[in-house]
């Protein structure tokens, strides 16, 4: 079965590490591309979920996600997914990013034109049932997110 495919940002790379003698880069997944291609698909991120990460008319990678404790991300809380992969399995992918909705993912409400009104700001809430928009991208169960560091 092919993992749903997300969208990612490529350009945020992180040093390659080594599992099991295999090369691995870690690439976190906190952008707002990503958390819209999540909330369209009804997503959640959890431990170990395959991803098929693309950047629309440029590459894809299988990847798994994992959630580290040591990141920030983008509201400056603790803790942050990133994708883990293979670079040797990069590939390249030649179709554009479909024009979708952004929908909250506990009531469904299209959160575009709230978005594109009010930004993407991290601390935005679904106007129509007070969800957090970040949902897709919430910590793992068990491990609560800080609010900003200082």
């Amino acid at each position: 079965m092919t993992p749903p495919r997300v969208y990612a940002d490529f350009n945020g790379l992180l040093e390659a590490v080594s599992r099991v003698g295999v090369p691995e880069v870690e690439m976190p997944i906190t952008g707002y591309g990503t958390l819209r291609s999540l909330a369209s698909q009804g997503i959640r991120l959890a431990e170990g979920m395959s991803l098929l990460l693309y950047e629309p008319n440029d590459i894809q990678c299988e990847a798994v996600v994992h959630f580290d404790a040591a990141l920030l991300d983008p509201a400056g809380r603790t803790g942050a997914w990133v994708a883990v992969f293979d670079p040797a399995n990069i590939q390249d992918f030649s179709i554009p990013e479909p024009d979708t909705a952004h929908p909250c993912l506990s009531c469904a409400a299209d959160l575009s034109k709230h978005l594109r009104i009010h930004g993407s700001a991290c601390a935005e809430v679904c106007p129509n049932c007070g969800a957090s928009v970040m949902e897709p991208m919430s910590p793992p169960d068990g491990l609560r997110s800080r609010g900003p560091q200082t």
